[in-house]
């Protein structure tokens, strides 16, 4: 009787050994397939980030600018990848021209919506292409949004399958929603595939968390077969464990130690998945897991680090991730950390710190620490938290704050520029041209806050200030054509308006009575950087009504000219009419320059033609047709002094 119950106990340990082994092996191909698929869709959202912005494709081509090679597929071992926005496809490449795949609407739905990865069923063999997936993985928002679809052939999830290393004796089989098999990996021994084990021992199912395939794990074989042969060792430790067995039955102690060898074994197990789970996180998590322990006497001491942190900060393998952080923490920050950890010690709450610190080549990084305070048993204070590297997100908030600022200094202004033009618009004029000359000048503003605001608040090109303003006048119904050229030229944000407003009070003045009246008058705008810092510009009528001198009197635009050009810009204003027509020089002070390209040849002569840099239309919004129509209300108007 002992014996027949040692031989039933042992049978039975040896089925739960086998279950716990069995059921691990399966978990960890399940995690190496979902892994390496994973590590193909982060190539995938990589690479189709990397390029611009795509316009949507017609008939299914793909786009000739599309930012994946082919030799990417090619190496990869993908057969197509495709990028699908909000209005539909934008661009797909294939491995084969000629190879198309049925679309996957559904899966690309449920990827952008629950914002992580899916996976198709397996699709069969069709004209172009063989048995292949459709993997899904949703686009960055600040990309834009959309879902990167890459098609990889089911021979990639078998090889990522059998390039794995097993017990022998065990049957891997991959099966997709459908239940049909995309992957499998038979035994190398003993036995042969599809042979199930003699006994009682059931396939063990796992589902993935990435794709949602199943994995069907099977012992192939006699069980006796598929359990490792024991050493010599482990036959006579086996031969003492009988007797002891046997011992402990007659003392009716059986059924407890087993239980407790399963429970340990259980726990083993977890301890052994949370810990590779644990070394996952801390492997790609951008900053570091601590524990920080301060001792009964008040010393703080750091038992565990992980190198996440060392890899952040830039530093040589090896380093101390502990000594670089305190070399690179401020002496104010340093007691900033040391006030907030007593006083989580003394009142046990959460660690919630934010500090900044500098890296050995000079970057300046901020990280956030976030950590749970108990108490040890020795008296001792313990937290263990995480660092995480929130640099990013404290610039964002940095530039958010910027920008509010200057939106609000540029309301500010605004207003101010609007409430000025209205009490300092001449009343003794009709109300319809009073109400035109209000409106031309606020039109010009608007015009430089949408440039500003285009730009992000950082100021704006030169050319396109002029481009803006004087391509109402090119091509306009036989009109004359503004002509202009100079250096790559970038505005400060505070001298965009004042430039625009300038240049439109000189070319409203010269729609009225200057060049632009006439077809075959002429427009041309020149700028070039000058020796003692600043920026010249220049601008010249010719073809237009003879100037009979300086006009006697000045209108409100003269006298805005002058006023913008030296409290807003730095600089002056000159004003010369020549009988051939208007020549304005407007001087530009340092401070309203950005960046100014330094050119290679010398400036053109005066008396040369200017070069047009830009011929290119004015875009026919509604903003362009009001103005159209009010150069020929302006030409239709008597003429009157310069600059109304």
């Amino acid at each position: 009787m002992a014996v027949a119950l040692l031989h039933a106990t042992t049978t039975d340990h040896q089925h739960r050994m086998a279950a716990a082994i069995v059921r691990q092996s399966a978990q960890t191909a399940l995690h190496q397939v979902e892994a390496r698929l994973g590590r193909e869709l982060e190539v995938a959202v990589m690479a189709a980030t990397s390029g611009a912005r795509l316009p949507a494709l017609t008939k299914d081509k793909p786009s000739k600018d599309a930012p994946v090679p082919l030799e990417l597929l090619r190496r990869q071992g993908w057969l197509g990848v495709q990028v699908s926005g909000p209005d539909g496809l934008l661009w797909r490449v294939a491995h084969d021209e000629f190879a198309l795949w049925a679309p996957d609407p559904e899966g690309e739905a449920r990827a952008a919506s629950l914002h992580q990865p899916m996976a198709s069923s397996l699709r069969r063999a069709r004209s172009g292409l063989g048995a292949h997936l459709l993997l899904h993985a949703p686009l960055p928002v600040e990309e834009g949004g959309g879902v990167v679809t890459i098609v990889v052939p089911a021979a990639l999830v078998e090889q990522a399958l059998r390039d794995q290393l097993h017990m022998p004796g065990l049957h891997h089989r991959v099966l997709d929603h459908a239940g049909q098999d995309i992957a499998s990996r038979p035994p190398v021994q003993p036995g042969e595939a599809g042979e199930p084990a003699e006994g009682t021992l059931s396939p063990i199912t796992l589902t993935g968390p990435l794709t949602g395939w199943r994995i069907v794990t099977t012992v192939v074989g006699s069980l006796t077969e598929w359990m490792p042969r024991p050493s010599l060792l482990t036959l006579v430790m086996g031969v003492a464990l009988a007797a002891a067995l046997v011992l402990v039955c007659v003392l009716a102690y059986q059924t407890r130690r087993g239980q407790a060898a399963q429970e340990m074994l259980t726990r083993a197990l977890a301890e052994q998945e949370a810990e590779r789970r644990l070394s996952d996180i801390a492997a790609n998590l951008p900053g570091a897991l601590y524990r920080i322990v301060r001792t009964p006497g008040g010393k703080l001491e750091c038992p565990y680090m992980s190198d996440g942190l060392t890899t952040l900060m830039g530093e040589p393998s090896g380093t101390s991730p502990q000594a670089a952080l305190q070399r690179g923490l401020a002496p104010e920050t340093r007691a900033r950390v040391e006030a907030a950890l007593r006083h989580s010690a003394d009142t046990l709450t959460p660690l919630l710190l934010e500090f900044d610190f500098t890296t050995a080549d000079g970057r300046r990084l901020w990280l956030r620490s976030m950590a749970s305070a108990h108490p040890g048993v020795d008296g001792s204070v313990i937290w263990d938290g995480v660092l995480l590297d929130s640099t990013v997100q404290r610039e964002a908030e940095e530039r958010a704050t910027l920008l509010a600022r200057e939106v609000d200094h540029r309301a500010k202004n605004i207003m101010a520029v609007v409430r000025s033009l209205l009490l300092l618009t001449p009343r003794n004029v009709p109300p319809a041209q009073f109400v035109a000359n209000l409106d031309g000048r606020l039109c010009a503003m608007a015009r430089a806050h949408d440039l500003l605001a285009g730009q992000g608040w950082a100021g704006a090109e030169l050319e396109s200030v002029v481009r803006r303003e004087l391509a109402t006048y090119e091509d306009a119904g036989g009109a004359p054509r503004p002509v202009w050229h100079g250096p790559a030229v970038r505005l400060t944000p505070g001298s965009v308006q004042p430039v625009e407003m300038i240049l439109h009070e000189l070319s409203t003045n010269a729609a009225k009575h200057g060049a632009l009246s006439r077809t075959e008058g002429m427009v041309e705008v020149r700028w070039l950087a000058v020796a003692q810092g600043g920026l010249m510009l220049d601008w010249r009528e010719s073809g237009g009504p003879e100037v009979q001198g300086e006009p006697g009197r000045q209108g409100f635009g003269f006298r805005l000219i002058h006023t913008l050009a030296r409290h807003q810009l730095g600089g002056g204003a000159t004003f010369l009419w020549s009988p051939t027509g208007l020549h304005c020089r407007i001087r530009l002070g340092a401070a309203s320059i950005a960046a100014i390209e330094t050119l290679s040849e010398p400036p053109l002569p005066a008396d040369r033609r200017w070069r047009s840099r830009s011929r290119r239309r004015a875009s026919r919004d509604g903003d362009v047709i009001r103005r159209r129509a009010g150069v020929q209300a302006l030409r239709s108007q008597p003429r009157g002094p310069c600059c109304q």
